[in-house]
């Protein structure tokens, strides 16, 4: 059996494409001395391209002062963490996008580890990330950590769920559809499995490296009672209510420290859903304002699940 850091350091050292990596540079220059590591997830990582696509970076810093070059943003960052961000570059013949989140090293460590609650960290994480910078051997090795931990922790977090019987897919599309419940994602019903198949040995293999063999029917067993199901059902109801909170005010947020984020989600809202939405130049001028309206317009619209 594979040791589960062992898995995660093989996906964190795994080379990206040439766009990623110079946003990477791009973002060292951006955020300067405090930046620890720079992680890169998502969509554009799983297909090794960003045509048609948007980068998804997490930023590690030591200072949000020092980083974010101003007191406002690091308070809300601390408060509301991340904060988040879009960003343009040329390289070679187009323009590169990215979102890109500012985040504390300790918050980060914190937040994809079993002592939080909220799944907005480890789920996110549970899924393969490659780190393109980390300042030194130490923050590699509490990186991979903290990515090891968000895997366990998400597959703690959806076990007590499961059938009597199950298989590593079922305790994976289970886990992302619970997580994805826990948000205001823009995101179809078949996202969960369709992740999930897009990469089933990577799930397979750090499933056996948490929980060991298969019994000799080929399948996992509950091991749960009855009464630490339920709980943990009842907290998952509370993380889809805390979860869709504090994604809505990080939406209120987004609108003062997310450049172009008012564009951005309606672009991520049609790409996932299909609902499109046209913003005016008048809405464009109230993001906070918008931003709210923008959320309505997409839950009336089948848009936000």
């Amino acid at each position: 059996m594979t040791d589960l850091n062992a898995i995660i350091e093989a996906e964190a050292n795994s080379p990206a494409f040439p766009a990623a990596d110079a946003f990477c540079e791009e973002l060292k220059r951006r955020y300067g001395p405090s930046t620890a590591a720079v992680l890169f997830y998502g969509s554009c990582l799983r297909q090794k391209t960003d045509i048609d696509l948007m980068l998804d970076f997490y930023v590690l810093v030591d200072s949000y002062t020092r980083a974010l070059n101003s007191r406002t943003s690091a308070f809300f960052a601390r408060l509301l963490p991340p904060n988040v961000y879009y960003l343009e570059m040329p390289f070679e013949d187009r323009i590169v996008r990215a979102k890109v989140a500012v985040i504390s090293v300790g918050q980060f460590l914190h937040g994809t580890g079993p002592e939080t609650f909220t799944s907005s960290l480890w789920a996110r994480f549970a899924q393969p990330t490659s780190i393109l910078f980390a300042r030194n051997g130490e923050v590699r090795r509490r990186v991979i950590d903290a990515l090891a931990n968000a895997v366990s922790t998400m597959m703690v977090r959806a076990l007590p769920l499961m059938d009597e019987t199950f298989s590593e897919r079922d305790l994976w599309v289970r886990a992302f559809t619970q997580t994805y419940g826990a948000e205001l994602r823009p995101e179809q019903d078949s996202k969960a499995a369709e992740l999930v198949d897009a990469d089933l040995l990577r799930y397979t293999a750090v499933t056996d490296a948490v929980l060991g063999p298969h019994d000799a029917d080929g399948a996992f067993h509950q091991t749960y009672t009855p009464q630490q199901s339920a709980r943990e059902a009842r907290n998952w109801r509370l993380r889809r209510i805390q979860g869709k909170t504090l994604n809505a005010l990080r939406l209120i947020k987004a609108a003062f420290t997310f450049s172009g984020g008012l564009d951005y989600a309606v672009w991520k809202i049609e790409r996932h859903s299909g609902v499109k939405i046209e913003l005016t130049d008048a809405e464009r001028q109230r993001p906070l304002l918008t931003g709210l309206k923008l959320f309505l317009r997409t839950l009336r619209q089948g848009g936000v699940r």
